[in-house]
């Protein structure tokens, strides 16, 4: 059964029971602020007080003690040491004082500052615990451990918590209750150290000790994290603290300030009923669980103040973005808000709800409640955008039937992404989604049915018209196809989604009215009529606005061209034919050339809807301030319960998951790494992909063995080496190196290895400069061959060069390549090749000079013989007849056996060395 309270009107910020601190260092109480006394006025209220001359005695002690720093030092909240039997003999400052009269002896003040506070003998308590408080933050100042062996609710005795056993410390204090009145005395005091002060104190530091101590700094800085807590606990007690006590340490000081989580539910009654108070006209809504056991939980709560409606009808244009979020405090929950948009085109939230879950229901309660705040009727007129939660589309159509209902282009491309990834997907997409007219529209649709049917189909199901700029309404002033300002507000209020209730509504409305506040400011500023952003999205609409013609028709139509593409615009009707103008409310380019023809400022032609004067009248009223929950009135109802804890699975996140199509922030864009994520991984096991090795349950597939390959580069015939690449690029570089060899040795000897590189009779000294030489004779480069034909000396080279790249496997193409042959070269090797069966290089008689064999079968090198005519020395050495590429170096002769081999691999069994085939 759920409860719903009446209408409550108005909003108050939390204010904590706590009053401004004098001092960094003062210890803030959860009751109370602590007021502290001067130290001379402390010591003079003492001396009034306790007349006995033994407590004058310790008061002028107490005087002549030096001050010491103000240094905090560390831990344990109940750590008492461990219980070791104290003899309670009384010794030299023992007093048997069970039958005195305790309204002599000093009674301990909790108002003094902690680092001040020193036990005295005889003082009285209200009870141990306030005793073992005194205690700790003496040791904690003087920087000398104590441990307490006994501390219950009869007697607490503590000794020194030095571990050093060869001198122990005397230091023992002794209290108990006195028997004529109910007070906790000090009976044996020994303030006496004989350790050494190291500071060794983190087990008196414990979190409800140093939560006490960091109250104003979490008041002041909320924010504040763990690591600075660490750091300032270093500094000001000389003693560390892990990370994780500074965290509990954290927890508790929150819960101090903000209060337990049952508190804030009980009051949200008294707190409703101050908003209604304070802000008269506001509509504040509880809705409240009662289980048949008749305990009542808490359920949902609606928030909307009056000065926050009322700017919006009266300033904002009628566009509403609506989205949840989810509270990342104790008790989950949904956090539904409705954002309006001002005349700046920024965030104003317009109302805001606490709901269990984000489902129909709740949105339909929610926007029912919205309905009557703005009287938005049926919707007519208005605009809403929003994701794709199916309650929301829903609870909409329900509650506001004729309302425009845009979904964001974002959310709806985040799921097209799913199946349909790639950029180029991605920019027909948007540019499908930020087409303003129809025609254009249905040619991008086109664009992306031919590269994919499935993806047109897929997106024509999602109706295009919520999220294309081409369908949407011209009277709303606002082209937005994203839901981008909902979710610029949840991030503002990321913080206040991990507190409980009522400090999140504190902390949302603190918020409004300081941004209430300064935004009037800001706006007294501005010197334009229009508001500052219009004018900059108006720049960025005319950025090419160099680029368009005018011609005009009349005094308002004119016609503006860029080569084939033409609009109308019309400046009296204030409207575009590209629709732009007209849905964002902001001139567009072509009307932006056409007002510039006439002589006047686009400015001027900007909606009303982005006036300054707008602007004002939205943030004029102001939220009216609310009293601390100290003031609040007390209701009669039923205090509900926290709404029960709903954990879901895994780790809760603080940070919103962001998709893969947002944009990352400034802090994430140097991050970016490239990943595996989405490649699809192969089994090693079976073969198949989908699942690795681990995974794998399918029997063991062997793969077929790869063809063996020869190792390295297949190598090439040296008598045919210069028509590679590198025996051209070789000639050509050589001859620059001998070009430079008048600049200095070194310039001759880089181009001498160049050539060497490329085959070209590097090696030559003189070569170099005498192929240089030839170059520039023939042009400066490589000399043209008039006859592309393969001369017949190099037929039979270049064609046995074919047949060994052909059995390594290298195709047509990477053979002409590495051969450096044209289309005819091939043609005419094709050719021979088939009108040839058993070709030899040459006449081994010429070409192989005799070789001699060793006893061992190694082949030994002979000189090369003399050729026996000058025309066989010009046949075979003169090559200045050829082109660079064309030149070859003699090789040696190989020995008879290895022709004989080849021969036979010829299929030329029987061939004598001595008798070589001659070619036709």
């Amino acid at each position: 059964m759920v409860v719903e309270s009446e209408e409550v009107r108005h909003e108050s910020s939390e204010e904590y029971d706590s009053e401004e601190y004098e001092d960094d260092d003062e210890v803030l109480d959860t009751e109370h602020i602590d007021v502290e006394l001067e130290e001379d006025d402390f010591k003079t209220q003492g001396k009034e007080r306790c007349k006995d001359a033994f407590l004058n005695f310790s008061s002028d002690y107490e005087d002549n003690e030096a001050d010491e720093d103000n240094d905090l030092v560390d831990e344990d909240e109940e750590g008492f040491g461990s219980e070791e039997e104290i003899d309670d003999t009384a010794g030299a400052n023992d007093l048997d004082l069970g039958d005195a009269v305790g309204a002599g002896f000093p009674i301990h003040d909790p108002s003094v500052k902690w680092n001040k506070m020193k036990p005295l003998l005889g003082e009285r308590y209200e009870s141990p615990h306030q005793l073992q408080q005194c205690l700790t933050n003496y040791a904690i100042k003087s920087g000398y451990n104590i441990k307490f062996a006994k501390c219950d609710t009869v007697r607490l005795t503590a000794k020194c918590g030095s571990k050093m056993k060869s001198q122990p410390c005397p230091f023992r204090v002794h209290a108990s209750w006195m028997t004529q009145e109910r007070s906790f005395q000090i009976k044996t005091l020994v303030d006496e150290h004989k350790c050494v002060r190291n500071f060794n104190i983190s087990n008196l530091l414990s979190p409800r000790w140093l939560a006490r101590h960091f109250l104003k700094e979490l008041i002041m800085k909320p924010n504040l994290k763990c690591k600075e807590m660490q750091s300032i606990i270093r500094t000001k007690f000389h003693c560390g603290v892990s990370w994780s006590k500074a965290y509990r340490t954290r927890c508790r000081a929150m819960t101090i300030i903000d209060g337990k989580l049952t508190e804030h539910y009980a009051r949200v009654w008294d707190y409703c009923h101050e908003l209604l108070r304070s802000n008269p006209g506001s509509t504040v809504q509880v809705g409240v669980t009662v289980n048949p056991d008749e305990t009542t939980y808490f359920h949902r709560m609606y928030l909307c103040f009056k000065a926050i409606k009322e700017g919006w009808k009266i300033g904002c244009r009628r566009v509403i973005g609506l989205d949840g979020s989810f509270l990342k405090g104790t008790c989950k929950g949904e956090l539904l808000t409705a954002i309006g948009r001002d005349a700046n085109n920024q965030v104003y939230p317009i109302a805001w709800a606490v709901v269990d879950i984000e489902n129909k229901a709740n949105w339909k309660w929610f926007l029912e409640l919205l309905t009557e705040d703005l009287n938005l009727l049926d919707g007519g007129g208005f605009t809403v955008i929003s994701d794709q939660h199916k309650g929301l589309l829903e609870a909409t159509k329900e509650v506001l039937p004729n309302v425009e209902h845009r979904q964001c282009a974002r959310h709806i491309y985040a799921n097209f992404r799913k199946t349909y990834s790639g950029v180029e997907f991605k920019n027909m997409f948007w540019a499908a989604s930020l087409s303003t007219v129809e025609s254009e529209f249905l040619r991008k649709m086109d664009d992306i049915k031919e590269v994919n049917p499935n993806a047109y189909e897929h997106l024509i199901a999602r109706d295009p018209h919520t999220w294309c700029r081409a369908f949407f309404r011209t009277d709303v002033a606002c082209e937005a196809v994203e839901n981008g300002i909902t979710e610029c507000f949840n991030a503002i209020i990321l913080d206040a989604r991990k507190k409980p209730l009522l400090a999140m509504f504190e902390e949302i409305r603190l918020y409004m009215m300081d941004r209430f506040y300064h935004m009037l400011q800001k706006a007294e500023k501005w010197e334009s009529v229009v508001c500052p952003a219009a004018i900059k999205k108006m720049n960025k609409f005319g950025e090419d606005l160099r680029n368009w013609n005018v011609n005009p028709s009349g005094p308002s139509i004119f016609e503006a061209r860029n080569g084939l593409e033409g609009y109308v615009v019309n400046l009296q009707s204030r409207v575009c034919s590209c629709r732009l103008w007209d849905i964002s409310g902001i001139p567009c380019v072509h009307a932006q050339c056409a007002i510039l023809f006439t002589g006047q400022d686009p400015v001027h032609f900007i909606s009303e809807w982005f006036h300054v004067d707008r602007f004002k009248a939205i943030y004029a009223n102001n939220i009216l301030p609310v009293n601390g929950r100290n003031l609040w009135p007390r209701t009669s109802y039923i205090k509900p319960l926290p709404p029960l804890a709903r954990r879901m699975p895994g780790r809760p996140t603080l940070k919103r998951k962001r998709h893969a199509t947002e944009s990352q922030d400034k802090y994430s864009q140097n991050k970016m790494k490239v990943t595996g994520k989405g490649r699809t991984v192969q089994c090693k096991n079976c073969l198949q992909r989908g699942h690795n090795k681990a995974s794998c349950k399918n029997p063991k597939v062997t793969p077929e063995p790869k063809p063996k390959k020869k190792m390295g580069r297949p190598r090439l015939d040296p008598d045919i080496s210069h028509w590679t690449r590198g025996g051209v690029r070789g000639g050509v570089r050589g001859s620059r190196g001998g070009a430079r060899g008048s600049r200095g040795g070194r310039g001759g000897n880089r181009g001498g290895a160049v050539g060497n590189t490329g085959d070209v009779v590097a090696n030559r000294g003189g070569g170099v400069a005498e192929v240089g030489g030839v170059a520039e004779v023939e042009g400066g480069g490589v000399a043209e061959v008039e006859d592309d034909t393969i001369p017949e000396k190099y037929l039979v080279h270049l064609w046995k060069a074919m047949q060994d790249l052909k059995q390594s496997r290298y195709s047509t193409e990477e053979i002409k390549k590495s051969l450096s042959l044209t289309d005819s070269h091939m043609k005419q090797l094709n050719d021979y090749n088939d009108t040839i069966e058993q070709v030899l290089p040459m006449s081994m008689e010429e070409e192989y000079p005799p070789q001699t064999e060793t006893q061992d079968g190694d082949e030994e090198n002979i000189p090369e013989t003399q050729p026996e005519s000058e025309e066989e020395e010009e046949g075979i050495n003169d090559t200045h007849e050829l082109p660079v590429h064309l030149r070859i170096v003699k090789k040696r002769r190989p020995s008879e056996r290895i022709v004989k081999t080849k021969l036979k691999k010829m299929g030329c069994v029987g061939t004598s060395s001595n008798s070589p085939l001659e070619l036709d």
